[in-house]
């Protein structure tokens, strides 16, 4: 098992902080539902990237844009996908931690570097580096029941 572990770290090239007090399969569990909502925005899947939030969740992005439960983010996400300069650029995430808070919700803090996006005028963005703050609780398996995104771009940028 830490051999598989050991290997969809290096697939999903971060660096992950596992605390002590999380076992194997519930961390495997979580970075493998983490890596789903960064394929989705890879290949602009809305219903991959959403995959894992639960009935009531608490989405809301690094432009305050807030949406309750997994439809509605999920419809949220399928315009945000339509649009180009949104998807332009490339996006790796850079870190990823988990946090037990109880034996039925961790806390995972992950960053993604983000290279190449434009603004709606179409200007480089430049760099940003989004840290996504994530509650997974669980009841029957671990859902993501809210997503708080946060937005730091480079200071090379007029907009912040």
């Amino acid at each position: 098992m830490r051999r598989l572990m050991l290997i969809l770290i290096v697939v999903l090239g971060s660096q992950t902080t596992i605390s002590q007090n999380i076992t194997e399969s519930d961390s495997l569990q979580i970075v493998t539902k983490i890596d789903d909502w960064n394929r989705g925005w890879k290949v602009k899947d809305a219903e991959l990237a959403c995959k894992w939030y639960s009935e009531n969740a608490d989405f809301t992005n690094a432009f305050g844009i807030n949406q309750i439960g997994q439809s509605e983010i999920q419809k949220y996400l399928t315009k945000v996908f339509e649009f180009d300069f949104v998807m332009a650029g490339i996006s790796e995430q850079t870190t990823l931690k988990l946090k037990r808070i109880t034996d039925k919700a961790i806390l995972v803090i992950s960053i993604v570097e983000r290279k190449g996006q434009k603004t709606a005028e179409n200007k480089n963005l430049g760099t940003r580096k989004t840290s996504h703050y994530r509650l997974f609780e669980k009841t029957d398996q671990w859902r993501i029941t809210a997503h708080l995104i946060s937005d730091a771009r480079s200071i090379e940028t007029e907009k912040h």
